[in-house]
């Protein structure tokens, strides 16, 4: 099946392509000869008119044959004026840009297709305000937002992509609380966002999350009522009091009234197995407990706070063993307190305060119990090569996890605009690819990326296969990156591709003289050779990611 799904994907990609060129040039009135699926000699076929149709052997390629496009073609008087050749420039231009430019349009259908199965989206509703963040003090959990600048907003999708689009800029935002309607003004910060082979963004944040902790606890002191009832950081609160509790958002709310009541809490306690299956893997598995809550009967502080309790999210739970972190002293259950004397407010924004320091050496206080102490650290440097090839620089703070699950806010809702959501969702990933594409190049070219990064057939028909097997959607956007790869490298000023043509045609628009017919053979032996090496590179990539040992043999022979 992997052979039927490479000829489905190469097939189409290269009928797509072809039938740019074709297409244009029957509009012009330029007389097509042949139209071809492949190279080689023809499998079957059939002629229509004046052009004969095929599938050739060779699935690598495909040709529209016009009539006058060799400077050898024999034309007939009656057919000068359908000659390719003597054509107008502009209209050569189009005819040879149209193949190129239909395999750049054409993920856009491919990834419409894609986005028309999100039928149900996050509606924009607020379930986190991050802290020291534009939003805070302004928006709140729970708030839906109406529309910002007078634009209606429908999905959180919505929400995120106008202020991604408006850093710096002063937006009004309406939103619904409460049963009624509040009018708000928050500028979003610009933030630098980094994507793949060093791509940065510039992208506007007001910090919020369509998503809300669950109730997972962190237990602020051993002689706080949570910590007598002998509850430990990380237990996950059902229920409360009778209620079920699904998130953080439930369980403050029920502790809120609570003034010294005794309040039983059902919750589940994460325990370690090291050796389970034999020995085969380490799990965690869910203790149920019940505990009886007696928060503190005073005005101050929040139900949560008076019953000892804070949210999981300054909390380690996990340190990697033999990492500099474990030998300094963090462990899990450690509860985050300061970085360099200045409070830490939520995970997420230490991590991005610690790694904008770099390799500088850091004062970090923690507390355990009612303990506090103070460690100095030093950010692990590390480089590697991803998945592109490309040397990564970076400062390492993956060896201290927490954890605490989240959930949605509010349920998905129907997608209420499908046809403009997937047309959008299409064009700006269309325009990811692309961008994407060409920094690959770039990167090549300067030399800071391998060309071992180069694939050929080999690698295309193993991709093809995996994601027609993954689904429909993987495949449609394996299909989207090759078209958009397919289009640009056809686009290079290489004779025998479409770019080396659209260079002579300026070439002769520039000169106001026809290229020579020997110039143009030297050309497309310098363009055969170079497209011979790129396939040599491609093909030996192949091989040394399919078969590295008999690679390893014939350098050794």
């Amino acid at each position: 099946m992997d052979f039927v799904y490479f000829i489905l994907l190469v097939g189409v990609l290269i009928f797509v392509h072809e039938l740019g060129h074709f297409a244009w040039a029957k509009f012009f009135g330029v007389k097509v000869l042949a139209f071809s699926l492949g190279f080689g000699p023809k499998l079957f076929g059939f002629r229509r008119g004046e052009t004969e149709y095929q599938v050739a052997m060779l699935p690598l390629g495909g040709y529209v044959r016009m009539l006058g496009e060799s400077p050898s073609d024999v034309i007939a008087p009656e057919d000068e004026d359908r000659a390719f050749m003597t054509q107008p420039f502009l209209k050569k231009v189009v005819i040879v840009f149209a193949g190129p430019a239909m395999n750049l349009l054409f993920p856009v259908v491919l990834y419409f297709l894609v986005f028309l199965g999100d039928t149900a989206l996050p509606p924009p509703v607020i379930g986190t305000v991050f802290p020291d963040r534009p939003a805070d003090g302004k928006l709140m959990t729970g708030d839906r937002v109406l529309a910002i600048d007078g634009e209606e907003i429908s999905t959180f999708g919505e929400l995120r992509r106008v202020v991604a689009d408006n850093p710096g800029t002063e937006l009004e935002f309406r939103v619904a609380r409460d049963d009624e309607e509040v009018t708000t003004r928050i500028t979003p910060v610009m933030t630098r966002v980094s994507r793949e082979l060093g791509i940065v963004d510039e992208v506007g944040r007001i910090g919020i999350s369509p998503y809300h902790p669950a109730a997972v606890v962190g237990v602020t002191s051993p002689n706080s009522p949570a910590g007598v009832a002998r509850m430990r950081p990380f237990d996950t609160v059902v229920a409360a009091g009778g209620q079920p509790v699904d998130k953080w958002l439930d369980l403050e709310r029920i502790l809120a009234p609570n003034r010294g009541t005794l309040l039983p809490v059902t919750y589940l306690r994460p325990v370690r197995i090291d050796r389970a299956l034999g020995g085969l893997v380490e799990i965690d598995i869910y203790e149920p407990h019940v505990a009886t809550l007696t928060p503190a009967p005073g005005p101050a502080g929040s139900g949560v706070e008076r019953a000892g309790l804070e949210r999981a999210d300054l909390y380690v739970s996990h340190v990697v063993v033999g990492s500099e972190e474990q030998r300094i002293g963090i462990r899990p259950g450690d509860r985050l307190v300061a970085l360099d004397g200045e409070p830490i407010r939520m995970w997420a924004t230490f991590i991005e305060d610690l790694k904008a320091g770099g390799g500088a050496e850091r004062q970090l206080t923690l507390r355990t119990g009612d303990q506090e102490r103070t460690l100095a650290w030093r950010l692990r440097h590390e480089r590697r090569i991803d998945e592109y090839g490309q040397q990564i620089d970076r400062y390492d703070a993956d060896n201290i996890m927490n954890w605490v699950p989240a959930t949605p806010v509010a349920d998905l809702a129907d997608n209420p605009h499908p046809l403009r959501y997937a047309f959008r969702r299409a064009v700006e990933s269309t325009r990811e690819m692309i961008e994407l594409t060409v920094y690959s190049a770039l990167r090549l070219f300067q030399g800071q990326l391998t060309v071992k990064s180069i694939g050929g057939p080999i690698t295309v028909f193993e991709v093809a296969g995996t994601a027609a097997r993954e689904g429909t959607v993987n495949f449609l956007e394996v299909m989207a990156f090759i078209s958009v790869n397919l289009g640009l490298i056809n686009l290079l000023p290489i004779p025998l591709l479409d770019g080396g043509h659209l260079l002579f045609f300026l070439m002769e628009a520039v000169s106001r003289r026809r290229v020579s017919t020997k110039v143009r053979q030297y050309a497309s032996l310098v363009g055969l050779t170079i497209l011979i090496l790129l396939m040599a590179v491609a093909f030996k990539n192949d091989i040394e990611r399919n078969w590295p040992d008999a690679m390893t043999n014939a350098e050794h022979e």
